[in-house]
């Protein structure tokens, strides 16, 4: 056997035995089953290929802004994952040991890496997937019976006192402006609105 061909049966050889190792380790989620370690399962790959989706997403997001922006960008993301580990590792400490903590979690991770998946495809499109606006008008009605803010403030809920939080928020919203320009305040309450977990 020639040295290509040797080498390129010991590369098949690591990549088969690195998919079978795949294969057995990671256990199959099973979306029927109502036990609690089979939704901890589910739970970890449904995050993963969001997490996978949210990756692709920042780096179109990435490309498609002036240099400006990217390095806020930069900045922003990086706040939102340090105000993702720290909030849903909060939610965890707060929540019953066992499984139910971990259920907790990975719920926190799912909903705030979708919440940030919204945001990176608002920035390429200006269109928002929360329904926030929608609601809004629909609470002052045709007879105004409520104005705009009192309505955004509502829907948007207690204020998040977290310096994490609300460094994110600033840096998004400030690009939110410059692109399509959103009211600042109102950007800011509608990222709340968009958070369900401990409103």
């Amino acid at each position: 056997m020639n040295g290509c061909k040797k080498a390129f049966v010991n590369f098949a050889g690591v990549v088969l035995a690195a998919s079978m190792f795949s294969a057995f380790a990671q256990p199959n989620c099973n979306v029927d089953s109502f036990e609690t370690s089979d939704w901890l399962i589910c739970s970890q790959k449904t995050f993963d290929a969001l997490d996978t989706a949210l990756n692709d997403q920042y780096k179109k997001a990435q490309a498609s802004l002036a240099p400006d922006n990217r390095k806020l960008l930069i900045d922003v993301q990086r706040s939102w994952v340090k105000f993702k580990e720290e909030y849903c590792e909060t939610l965890y400490q707060k929540a019953e040991a066992g499984e139910a903590a971990a259920l907790k979690k990975w719920s926190c991770l799912l909903h705030t890496t979708n919440g940030r998946l919204n945001e990176l495809m608002y920035l390429q499109t200006g269109m928002t997937n929360d329904g926030f606006y929608n609601a809004t008008l629909a609470m002052v009605g045709k007879d105004n019976a409520m104005t705009m803010e009192a309505a955004a403030q509502r829907l948007g809920g207690e204020p998040l006192v977290d310096p994490v939080w609300q460094h994110y928020v600033a840096g998004h919203c400030e690009m939110a402006y410059g692109l399509f320009r959103e009211d600042l305040d109102l950007c800011g309450q509608r990222m709340r609105f968009q958070l369900p977990i401990n409103r």
